[in-house]
């Protein structure tokens, strides 16, 4: 009896061990694996040392507060802005200016009124609003005499295009703010505070936590789209009492073990050539960064298992690709893709561990998400193959 219950397991052990030869022989694909994802960290590295976008300065954050019964809440459309009004101050003869600036602001965009920076900076954690403003006390004071005024803007820094419209917003509140008062000398300056992102450049921390992803996921996906299509032994193979899913398995994990390997060069490149003070241990990275391994090697047996050749498998790869990066959710929004696409749920991960200090624990729901991606796609790949007579 337990022999029975072992065979399948050392014919798996054997598998994957011929898998990983297989590999290592392969030098093109170790260059795939290994050096084309270092050489992005490389270019991104030149890029922002030659640039003035590198070391882009980040902000920090506040205490972390819980959000009252007591905080208010607008209708308006767009961005979901936060409003904390500081301002006790009523000098100017007319309307509450701290008043007025924010009913400009509830015109543009969805603002919810907080009574204090902690309870807006818990929302900003939670994502429950894009952005938030804190109007500080003096504002009005300042305005009446006609002395220059500032306002403070914290937005999350891994949003890389919300911010784009979060400033756009603050930008018209408070010229519309300014020409309803018809001034010109007077200004109103919005200062901007990123928050959730680890100590280092920005450009460095946020696409490079991308790059780090994009190639761990696809990286592996590339390379395992061969193995089923390209792999003559496993004629002789199909011949012996082995099973279709033992061949997937083995096969994945096999590049499961690659894609270890190329997290933790990935992940040490990251951190030491930008200098980055993450904030969550390197062993959750690697997790993180194998995980997404997991998911790109069983994307990439799914499609070696649907192409009849390697030509069908290049191109299926090519779409997966392109796909993969209009729907990554780092350009555009992509609604409830966002939370199914494996590279999505994976750079999500990488934000909210790297940056934002949660657990494991904490994203539990996205591990079980991309480890039910994968089994997903292995089942998949094992019914397709199993319907194969032959392989090409």
């Amino acid at each position: 009896m337990a022999e029975v219950l072992t065979k399948p397991s050392r014919r798996i052990r054997n598998m994957v061990v011929k898998e990983l030869r297989l590999i290592v022989k392969d030098k093109v694909a170790l260059l795939l694996i290994f050096m084309l994802p270092a050489a992005l960290i490389g270019m991104l590295w030149y890029v922002t040392e030659s640039s003035s976008m590198g070391g882009m300065g980040l902000g920090g954050g506040g205490g972390i507060g819980g959000g009252g019964d007591d905080n208010e809440t607008t209708t308006g459309s767009g961005i979901l802005l936060g409003v904390v009004d500081l301002d006790t101050t009523r000098t100017y003869d007319g309307d509450d200016l701290s008043e007025n600036l924010t009913g400009f602001f509830d015109e543009l965009a969805n603002v919810t009124l907080y009574n204090s920076t902690a309870d807006a900076y818990r929302a900003l954690y939670d994502q429950l609003i894009d952005a938030y403003i804190v109007i500080p006390d003096g504002f009005e004071a300042n305005l009446t005499i006609n002395e220059p005024t500032y306002i403070e803007v914290h937005y999350d820094g891994n949003d890389l295009l919300g911010s784009a419209s979060i400033q756009g917003i603050v930008q018209a509140g408070t010229i519309l703010f300014r020409a309803s008062k018809l001034w010109i000398r007077s200004e109103v300056f919005p200062g901007v505070t990123i928050e959730f992102t680890p100590e280092g450049g920005y450009l460095e921390s946020v696409f490079g936590g991308f790059i780090v992803i994009f190639s761990s996921y696809l990286g592996i996906a590339m390379t395992s789209a061969q193995s089923i299509v390209g792999d003559t032994p496993l004629r002789r193979m199909l011949l012996t009492p082995t099973s279709r899913l033992e061949v997937i398995v083995a096969k994945v994990f096999g590049y499961v073990i690659i894609g270890f390997f190329q997290s933790l060069l990935l992940v040490t490149l990251w951190v030491l050539a930008f200098d980055l003070n993450l904030n969550t241990s390197f062993i959750s990275l690697v997790i993180i960064m194998s995980l997404s391994s997991l998911t790109g090697s069983a994307t990439g047996i799914l499609i070696s298992a649907v192409a009849g050749t390697r030509l069908q498998a290049n191109q299926m790869f090519l779409f997966v690709l392109f796909a993969t990066l209009i729907l990554s959710g780092f350009f555009i929004d992509v609604g409830i893709l966002d939370s199914i696409l494996p590279m999505n749920q994976g750079l999500n991960l990488l934000i909210d561990t790297a940056f934002k200090g949660l657990s494991l624990i904490e994203v539990i729901d996205r591990v079980l998400t991309l480890f039910g991606f994968s089994v997903v796609a292995i089942l998949v790949a094992t019914y397709i193959f199993s319907k194969k007579p032959t392989l090409d």
